[in-house]
Order: structure tokens, then sequence, then C-alpha cells
């Protein structure tokens, strides 16, 4: 089966660094694939795309070397088991807030006898190869999110699911959990009680070997919390970047 090179990297504790495409544009997936990010993520939950259109953003993405990822629009073993026949190498799952419900996405994602996924890679395979089913459960990643002050306090016992490889903090959604704006979350330091939670979410992840992540906009952001510890780093999406140097670029022209 064709390795999955991000849950390599994260596995010799490098940083894998991904971006989120909310457009539905295969042009834009190839793009950003091709730019260099360690993995590019179609995005389902927020933003333009939809079943209909997953399989062509996955198609774009797979003619670069980024390892293809989904975020599903909820925990549900359909949406989870579609992504994945249709060649995600990486599901991220949002809004995961007890055990119960990380049991519940790994459940969907991977094959008896340790979950409930239906055997029928239609373009999984194809992508992956054709000893998918042999490999698949140990190739792809399965990633939850936690974004409530109901998931941080339940961080280490999601964490410690079996077939769980880590965990995303969704920082826009964690920031509203604490009584916040989706912008306060934005910058190198945060407010303390959220730099508390990702404390918290650390600790659980060394304690039950899980791979830290977090969504972030800067790269000095992305410096700090590397050095705490965080692996899988989101870099926001490509409608925020472009938006961002458009803005510079038009400024930079008297027109800010």
């Amino acid at each position: 089966m064709r390795p999955n090179a991000t849950k390599q990297r994260l596995a010799t504790g490098q940083p894998a660094f991904g971006l989120f495409v909310s457009s539905a544009s295969g042009l834009t997936a190839e793009l950003v694939g091709g730019l260099g990010f360690d993995w590019v993520l179609v995005d389902l939950q927020h933003g333009e795309n939809n079943l209909g259109n997953l399989s062509p953003m996955l198609q774009a993405a797979s003619t670069t070397a980024a390892t293809p990822f989904v975020r599903v629009a909820s925990n549900d073993p359909t949406i989870i088991q579609r992504a994945l026949d249709l060649g995600a190498y990486g599901i991220v799952v949002p809004l995961v807030n007890t055990p119960a419900e990380a049991e519940a996405a790994v459940r969907a994602a991977k094959y008896p006898p340790r979950g409930e996924r239906s055997w029928g890679p239609i373009r999984g395979a194809l992508y992956g190869g054709a000893d998918y089913f042999a490999h698949a459960d140990a190739e792809t990643t399965l990633i939850a999110m936690l974004e409530t002050r109901e998931a941080i306090a339940a961080a280490r016992d999601i964490l410690a699911t079996p077939g769980l490889d880590g965990c995303l903090i969704g920082m826009n959604d964690l920031g509203l959990s604490y009584g916040g704006t989706p912008e306060s979350t934005s910058g190198e330091v945060l407010p303390q009680a959220l730099e508390e939670a990702l404390e918290t979410v650390l600790a659980a992840c060394r304690a039950t070997g899980k791979v830290a992540g977090i969504q972030l906009y800067t790269a000095a952001a992305a410096e700090r919390r590397i050095a705490q510890g965080f692996r899988f780093i989101g870099l926001g999406t490509e409608l925020r970047l472009l938006r961002g140097a458009a803005t510079t670029l038009l400024g930079a022209l008297g027109r800010g």
C-alpha cells in the first residue's frame, strides 16, 4: 500500500504542516499540494465542499506529494467511510467531546475486528494499492478535534482510545467555548485559560503516546507550539492566505 508520508513524519517526531482547502476547486487543491505542505485537507465541515465533489478534490490533491486529508462534516460513520473509500488517507473528525464519540469515530474508520467499516474502497484502493485491505487500518490517520471545554476536560480519556492517532485543537471554537472570539485565538500568545487548555492536551498526548495537533495562522505561532510539543500543524485555509496576501499587496499600493 502507498505509504502515508505524514504519518511517517509524525512517528519520527517531526512536525507535519498542512492547509485546509475550503473552496470547491480541484485546481486549488492541486496548487496547495504542490507548494510543499505535508498534508492537504479538503474541508467538508465549512466552506463549499461536499460528498458530491470530494472525489475530484482528492484526485487533484493526489497528483502531488501531499497526503490527502478530509475533515468530515460531523462524526457520522457514513461520511467517514465514504471519505476513506474515495481515497482520503487521513480523517479529521470535528467536535469530539467524549471517549464514546472517539470510539465511534474509530469504529467507523477501521475494518473488523477493530471497527465496523464496510468494504468498498472504490477509489481508495486505486490510490492506495491492491493490498489496501491488509494495511488500510495502519496507514490511514484518524484525528479527533478537541474544541470545547468538555473535550479539554476529557482529553486524556479521549486520546486513550485505541485506533485514534491524535488530536487537532480547533482554536476558533475553543476560544468561543472559553467566552472569547475567534480572532482572540489567532495570536502567538493566548489568554491564560487557553494556554492552560493547551498544556492539558499536551500532557494527555504525552501520557497516551498520541500526536498533538493545533490549527494556527502564523509562523511565529507555529514555532512556539512546535517547541511546546505540537506536531500536527494546521496553518489556516487557502482563502485566509489569499485574503492576507491580497490585503498586504493592496496596502503597499496605498489601497488598504
